[in-house]
């Protein structure tokens, strides 16, 4: 590893090509649309309003959507990921919402832990990425799960659980795979 660099980086998400981003920005960007339904706009409304709403980390709705820049702070080999955005969301921590299990960003609670693991590397560090994409797992270290997608009235989420409530195997669902592209490898703090 670069003895200049830490082990942290700044990375965007994406998956099946829509960039990953705070529930807050896409309901912002909804309201912008000229052809926006009043029902449309009262839900965006309703959504930013919602504390907890705003906070959740979903998929953008178009692939030309500006992706959240994320920041992976190493701890050994696993990180603790802020969100970079202006506003009141600056600097969240990604946290996983008790009970729901949900992914959302908090200014508050303790940092949730995540291990990264690509093809061939159960537990990646910076120095297993070479430049360009590459496909990723992210699981958190409270319970050693990856991360699973699910779509909740229209909006896609994220949880550290199986979102098959069914119980049967045959509904199964497997863990999203993400595509991570690093921005910046972060420097030594002073």
């Amino acid at each position: 590893m670069d003895k200049n660099n830490n082990g942290s980086f700044t990375a965007n998400l994406y998956v099946n090509g829509l960039p990953v981003v705070l529930n807050q920005q896409r309901l912002k960007l909804k309201l912008r649309d000229p052809r926006i339904t009043r029902r449309v706009q009262l839900e965006a409304e309703t959504g930013l309003a919602d504390k907890r709403a705003s906070r959740l980390i979903t998929l953008a709705d178009h692939e030309d959507d500006k992706p959240l820049l994320f920041t992976f702070t190493a701890q050994g080999d696993s990180y603790a990921i802020t969100v970079s955005l202006r506003g009141i969301y600056d600097q969240a921590r990604l946290v996983i919402e008790p009970g729901t299990h949900d992914l959302l960003v908090s200014t508050t609670e303790r940092s949730e832990f995540f291990s990264i693991s690509k093809m061939g590397v159960l537990r990646a560090t910076l120095i297993d990425f070479e430049t360009g994409p590459a496909y990723i797992d992210l699981a958190t270290e409270s319970n050693q799960i990856p991360l699973y997608k699910t779509v909740i009235n229209g909006m896609s989420v994220f949880k550290n659980v199986d979102p098959n409530l069914t119980g049967h195997t045959a509904f199964n669902n497997k863990p999203v795979i993400f595509v991570m592209k690093i921005i910046d490898k972060l420097p030594l703090s002073a």
